[in-house]
């Protein structure tokens, strides 16, 4: 083979590489020549390396060498962003190669789509959904007829969703609408765990090279955990913040302003927002942003361009900025906490040193204790290139419907056995059945999308009208998530957005989240809107994010395990840590050791005891908490079919698992929570794991919610709907057993459980595999899984802080006092009531109430005093209830219109409270605790 492997590309193709590149990088050294002989390739690569020109420069070599008719080459990225992106790139070589290329998307505008049906161009840049638009267009599929190559980018973007499933089916289509069984496709990807697999299930399992060159550019992987100093001490105060966090941000500020650009990556969208405030306080010179997926097209552009120019230093992101978009150079990339999983922190280091002259490095800023061992195995396995097994997505019935619907929407009567043999070529449904693709036809047919006809003993699909609604409103496999504004009780102001899976989930009052970096209480949930209090303590507090965090693998959750047992061994080695770290592994592990038991990847510790939490609970509650080291979904699984055996014996009692403890919460005043724990697990076998989680599992939110997203997809409910609890329990009734019935198990299975990892640990359990240990009390790391292992990057506000917000929301509000004799009206402010309350026209002090907005209580009491129409029974109980309040400010004054002036304060509450005859800021707190009070019950009332 030749050095340069640029020699073996045409002589025009070859002047313009000249121009871009001096040297072939090695991807490209191996890549080029595979990709040249036409053969499924799929390039496994780190950004920087060249991947990108590896698959286009045979591809726009091959465009030279061979006659062909437009579109020849379809691009697929995940992402619009990306499109755009590589749009920008590719149009120097359109130029130079003189060929057309443009942009097929969802923003894409009627008049370039019309335009490109009459001058299609030689290559096309699209999404996944936008491919199973153009699949279905009379004119776009003639030109799809010419297609010689296909490349997907970030391939392993796609697999381990739906949307990979229904692009696997998508391109078998493709291939059956060219009549090419030698139509290439070449994959790009960043490090996957399972190569073969990711060929096999991108190019229907036919042979596919694979060029996988990760290990070529070297990483330095450091993991942190910043002591706090005095300085971070004085800073904490004035940012209402721990100590340890002002030193977490004190150090990130340091390294930014050491490096020219930087990437700092946090897990979620919520505390990226969290993250970039806090340092943009902490340093309010220091140039960075915030990017991530719910920010707005515009901002996120924005973002990346002032980056790319050098007017940010740096910034602050989730994985929206982890793909191959061009920002420019990266010199050092943060990781705000554990990555969780080993191939998100080798994809996101990698963006650092975008070349292979320079080393990729970073840092993981470790946040707790928990953290510390978790990012040290994660940094540790990276450094050796072990990655997890990359789970592929399985068969979705969703997708077979909307494909079927698809296949019936390109031919007017198309026949079964052709829908059956291209569903089947794709790798998800690769096992799938006739029977099975019949009855899904036969579900369609159903819901009046197709008909199936027999004529001469061929069977044929034919699409009814609904079929066009259906298939184009179902092109996108991403849920549409409603939003819940937070609002706090005691300022009336907006907090932040719960999404819908959060609040179907964990949605009733009581729950303790945090959001914004602050604890909340929920108080009342409405169709938009949720009420919260701010609370003390994080004890059970779930973080608004906690639908996005990726799980933690077994190998990670085992390896925290293994880390743990050398600590005891006082045997740390081989780590990329330094001595602050070192000293938190040591010193947890010491404390527990002291405690009695430390739970390891050979060891399992049962504890139980009581723990008394801030707010409003009166006595301890009992926990039982079982320290496995099996990871999210496997501690999920289990934990899940550990509680519905306890629940079925004795009721309700709270779960929560996360990657190394199951902790269950039972009512207060029981004494033998462990012996119900350790009876449970006594109880479930490994075979009947899966049976008593089937059975159990749609009496669950989680079902409800996966419901109602695959009965969407499924065209069920339509995609804005809202539904009432009553309503979707009737609508999962009445599709038992159907097709949506069993894709929201199977989603469950893929996405939520890990049922074959669960089996495996109960039997090495049962076996005796694991020892044991049981004790009582909590220990240190069972009261640590307590107050949960998520950063709160702001204390919960003072209750000093709280009432003077709650005081200046009292004192402007406008009350409306209308006179019960006359009707004379007068409005005034709270804080400018007169110390004598009568009426201006009368002189009587009868003088009702009535908040500004509360219009219905004046129109009941003006109907009533002029007689001018009968009342409602409602209307008469409001105007008895301003007759009461107008007592009360006989006897009162301005004091009891204060107190009505409290939301949900009614004449019994408002008697209560000025019965206990305080005064000044005493009333007000009265009045503060009365609102508190309405919004905790207002649930229980009729």
């Amino acid at each position: 083979m030749s050095q340069d492997v640029f020699d073996l590309l045409e002589p025009k193709l070859k002047r313009a590489v000249s121009k871009r590149f001096k040297e072939p990088t090695p991807i490209q050294k191996e890549v080029i020549p595979e990709v040249l002989e036409g053969k499924n390739t799929l390039i496994i690569s780190e950004t920087g390396s060249g991947k990108t020109e590896s698959a286009l420069l045979p591809v726009f070599n091959r465009m030279e060498r061979i006659e062909h008719k437009p579109i020849a080459v379809l691009y697929i990225t995940p992402l619009k962003s990306l499109n755009r992106d590589l749009w920008n790139r590719i149009r120097w070589w359109a130029r130079e190669l003189e060929f057309d290329v443009s942009v097929r998307h969802g923003d894409t505008t009627q008049y370039e789509r019309s335009m490109q049906v009459e001058n299609p161009p030689e290559m096309m840049i699209s999404t996944p959904e936008t491919l199973q638009a153009i699949l279905v267009g009379k004119r776009m599929r003639e030109h799809l007829k010419n297609i010689k190559v296909v490349v997907v980018d970030e391939v392993h973007e796609l697999v381990v969703s739906k949307r990979g499933v229904q692009l696997a089916v998508a391109l078998e289509r493709l291939r059956e609408l060219c009549q090419n069984p030698k139509m290439q496709i070449v994959g790009l990807s960043a490090t996957v765990g399972s190569p073969g697999e990711v060929a096999a299930f991108l190019t229907g399992g036919r042979q596919c090279q694979i060029v996988n060159t990760v290990r070529v550019k070297e990483l330095k992987i450091g993991v942190e955990y910043p002591k706090s100093t005095r300085g971070d001490a004085i800073r904490a105060k004035e940012m209402y913040v721990g100590p340890g966090i002002a030193a977490r941000l004190r150090r990130m500020v340091d390294i930014m302003k050491s490096r020219n650009s930087i990437l700092a990556f946090s897990n979620t969208r919520g505390f990226t927002e969290v993250l970039s405030s806090r340092l943009k306080a902490f340093d309010p010179e220091l140039a960075l942003d915030a990017h991530h997926s719910s920010l707005a097209r515009q901002a996120r552009v924005e973002t990346e361009n002032a980056f790319r120019d050098g007017k940010l230093k740096a910034i602050v992101c989730t994985s929206s900025l982890e793909l191959g978009i061009d920002i420019g150079s990266i010199d050092y990339i943060i990781q705000y906490s554990s990555p969780r999983q080993v191939s998100k922190l080798m994809q996101r280091i990698g963006r650092s040193g975008h070349s292979l002259s320079k080393e990729s490095m970073g840092s993981i800023i470790a946040s707790d204790s928990d953290d510390c061992f978790e990012a040290t195995v994660i940094a540790r396995q990276a450094l050796e290139g072990k990655v997890e097994p990359t789970k592929v997505y399985g068969a979705s019935l969703d997708v077979l419907a909307h494909q079927i619907v698809g296949m019936a929407m390109e031919e007017y009567d198309v026949p079964f056995e052709k829908v059956y043999r291209v569903i089947k070529r794709s790798y998800p449904f690769r096992h799938i059945t006739k029977e099975q693709v019949m009855g899904m036809c036969e579900f369609c047919q159903r819901l009046r999308y197709l008909w199936i006809n027999t004529t001469e003993g061929e069977m044929t699909l034919k699409r009814s009208r609904k079929v066009f609604d259906f298939y184009f409103r179902n092109m996108s496999t991403i849920p549409d998530v409603k939003r819940y504004q937070i609002i706090d009780i005691i300022s009336k102001k907006p907090v932040g957005f719960l999404d819908q899976e959060f609040v179907a989930l964990h949605g009733r009052p009581g729950i303790k989240f945090i959001c914004k970096g602050r604890p909340w209480r929920m108080l009342e949930i409405q169709e938009r809107k949720i009420t919260v209090e701010p609370t003390h303590g994080v004890e059970g507090a779930i973080p608004s994010w906690e639908g996005e965090l990726m799980p933690v693998p077994e190998a990670v959750a085992q390896g925290v395990g293994t880390l743990r047992r050398e600590a005891l061994g006082k045997a740390i080695s081989g780590y990329p840590i330094n001595d602050d770290v070192m000293e938190v592994l040591l010193g947890t592990v010491g404390k527990q050791e002291r405690w009695g038991a430390v739970p390891t990847d050979r060891e399992i510790v049962i504890e139980h005891g009581k723990k008394m939490g801030k707010g409003y609970m009166e006595e301890p509650l009992p926990y039982v908490i079982m320290h496995s080291c099996f990871g999210s979904l496997i501690n999920d699984t289990i934990g899940r079919a550990l509680s519905i055996i306890i629940m079925n014996k004795m009721g309700s009692i709270g779960l929560k698992a996360d990657p190394y403890r199951i902790t269950f919460k039972f009512p207060s005043g029981l004494d033998n929570c462990l012996g119900d724990v350790e009876a449970a697990l006594e109880e479930l076998e490994p075979e009947n794991l899966k049976d008593i989680l089937e059975l159990s599992m749609p009496n669950t939110e989680l079902f409800r919610w996966k419901f109602v997203q695959v009965a969407k997809r499924f065209g069920i409910i339509s995609r804005d709907a809202d539904l009432s609890k009553p309503y979707l329990k009737k609508i999962i009734e009445v599709y038992e057993g159907t097709p949506v019935w069993k894709e929201t198990m199977n989603e469950i299975w893929q996405e939520k459980l890990d049922l074959k990892g669960a089996k495996r640990a109960l039997r090495w359990l049962k076996e005796g595999k694991f020892r044991v240990t049981v004790r009582k009390g909590l220990s240190p790391m069972g009261e640590y899984g307590l107050v949960s292992r998520y950063e709160v990057m702001a204390e919960a506000r003072p209750e000093k802080e709280i009432f003077e917000a709650f005081k200046e929301r009292l004192l402007n509000t406008r009350m409306n006092l209308v006179c019960a004799n006359c009707g004379f009206s007068i409005k005034y402010t709270v804080k400018d009531l007169p110390k004598e309350i009568q009426c201006h026209s009368c002189k009587a002090r009868m003088m009702a109430p009535i908040k500004e907005y509360e219009t219905d209580k004046e129109l009941a009491l003006r109907a009533k005093m002029k007689g001018t129409r009968k009342l409602t029974e409602e209307e008469e109980k409001l105007v008895n209830a301003l007759l009461s309040a107008a007592s009360m400010v006989v006897a009162s004054g301005p004091v009891a219109v204060k107190v009505f002036a409290g939301r949900g304060v009614g004449p019994s509450t408002a008697a209560r409270v000025l019965a206990r005859m305080t005064e000044g800021d005493e009333l007000l707190k009265d009045i503060l605790e009365a609102e508190r009070t309405f919004a905790r019950t207002k649930q229980y009332w009729g």
